[in-house]
């Protein structure tokens, strides 16, 4: 993972935002200067140390910072003095889950989002606390529902959400030496709601006791799964790419192959294992019976194979048909079409042609990217020579001998595309772009404060004269009202 100037700058205000600006002077210490002792820590952070004891365990309670015992370095032995560091990958998380949220929300209800989000808020957390929670948030907003329907709803859906891997055990101090980590990740492992007690829940919520204490399962803590999370982001990313380039129904194809793909081996290998066409046809059935999915399988395997994703793999007509899911190959075609279109985006259209024959012909000569872009000598040079300048083309000097005399060589430059150094190139405009708009919002947020407090007023009061039967009328001229407050926000 980089640590460039731009990454500390997303990873900087995704932790203010997320747990205030205490946090995110001790996480970003760690983030400069990389593993640190407890006095270490203070003396960078410049914090009294019964304030950074408890930053630090809030840190490390939602899993951002990590610790171990360091070596003596005289002895060599173990010593107990503890090494602090900071995971960056799971504050990029961070960012990852808000644009997930959306994936949430279609796949479990707004229920089961409120349920992550309240997780994702917590830490780690016991299923009790969790199920009273997201029901208090809930019934916030909709206090006219029933409070025994909405705990059996939440517990339903907290239910379904382990079910499905994205929640997961997490070791309490009590198992965490007793039981391997790995254990806690296995979906349906280590699963169970014993002890969730929710009559008890309705008597404290019926009268106004919003908190819960002293929980049958307080010991059996429970939190996100974010290498779930990541993959589940991954295979819609997939699917959704497949249905803007085919259709709706080869979208859902994706998602029963990726499915597969995690029940029958590790679900971020380089490629699956061997999937029969009779494998499939059960799977699509169950999912999608009676679509015309399951009418014309064979036909969108044949062209899921035959795409230019190279996310499937036909490999015989063996026991009706064996495929298999490339992801590797296909992740790399999708880098690749994301670098053109960003090359487009930048430079034209001329730009992305000349970007397509660099990579087509891996190193080539500048005579021959003339004639295969079919562009004017004059223009293919300046837009070659833009793309070196801006480093999604590099070049290599080759000399090579003349043969008529010893001695004599000639010189020839050869153009190519160095894709890992393009892609990180890439990634660090993305944290400039998400950064940049997180600015953007706060400063937005901070200065129209007072129009976004008036606008929503006005859509509560839209929702109340609607409820109470209100005229037309008076309801055109509070969504008018609403409509120019939005619009001088935009």
């Amino acid at each position: 993972m980089s640590g460039t100037s731009q990454h500390s700058q997303l990873c900087s205000i995704l932790l203010r935002e997320a747990y205030g600006d205490l946090a995110e002077k001790v996480a970003m210490c760690l983030f400069r200067f990389g593993d640190l002792t407890f006095s270490q820590l203070a003396s960078h952070s410049k914090l009294k140390q019964s304030k950074l004891q408890t930053v630090l365990k809030g840190l490390i309670n939602f899993g951002l910072v990590q610790f171990e015992m360091g070596v003596d370095a005289k002895s060599g032995t173990q010593s107990n003095t503890p090494i602090y560091n900071l995971c960056k990958g799971r504050v990029l998380f961070l960012h990852r889950y808000i644009r997930g949220v959306p994936v949430f929300i279609r796949k479990f209800g707004t229920e089961g989002e409120i349920v992550l989000d309240t997780l994702m808020k917590c830490g780690h957390e016991c299923a009790s606390d969790i199920i009273f929670q997201a029901t208090v948030r809930i019934l916030k907003t909709e206090s006219d529902q029933n409070v025994a329907s909405v705990l059996e709803q939440i517990k339903g859906k907290l239910t379904e959400l382990i079910q499905f891997g994205l929640i997961e055990r997490a070791p309490s101090r009590q198992t965490e030496t007793q039981e391997k980590l790995s254990d806690f990740s296995t979906p349906g492992k280590n699963y169970s709601l014993k002890g969730v007690d929710l009559p008890m829940m309705v008597q404290r919520i019926s009268n106004d006791i919003l908190t819960l204490e002293d929980a049958e399962d307080q010991a059996i803590l429970w939190q996100v799964s974010r290498k779930r999370v990541t993959q589940l982001l991954r295979d819609e990313m997939f699917a959704e790419a497949l249905t803007g380039r085919i259709d709706c129904h080869a979208g859902n194809l994706v998602r029963v192959l990726l499915q597969l793909m995690a029940d029958t081996g590790p679900a971020m290998a380089d490629a699956s294992n061997i999937l029969h066409k009779p494998f499939i046809q059960s799977a699509v059935k169950n999912s999608y019976s009676g679509s015309p999915l399951e009418a014309h399988l064979s036909e969108y395997l044949q062209i899921l194979s035959q795409d230019s994703s190279s996310l499937v793999k036909n490999l015989g007509d063996a026991s009706g048909g064996e495929y298999q899911i490339t992801l590797k190959s296909a992740i790399l075609e999708l880098t690749w079409s994301a670098l053109e279109k960003i090359t487009q985006e930048q430079f034209g259209t001329k730009g992305a042609r000349i970007f397509r024959v660099v990579r087509r012909h891996q190193f080539i000569l500048v005579d021959d990217i003339q004639n295969h872009a079919m562009l004017p000598p004059k223009e293919a040079k300046q837009i070659l020579y833009t793309l070196v300048g801006q480093n999604f083309v590099h070049f290599r000097e080759m000399k090579l001998g003349t043969g008529s005399e010893a001695g004599k060589t000639s010189t020839s430059y050869y153009f190519f595309i160095n894709l890992n150094q393009l892609v990180r190139m890439c990634l660090e405009k993305c944290y400039l772009a998400q950064f940049s708009a997180s600015v953007r919002q706060n400063d937005i947020v901070s200065k129209y404060s007072h129009t976004i407090q008036k606008e929503s007023r006005l859509t509560s009061l839209y929702v109340t004269l609607k409820d109470q039967g209100a005229p037309q009328e008076q309801l055109e001229d509070v969504l008018v009202a609403s409509y120019q407050i939005k619009l001088c926000l935009t």
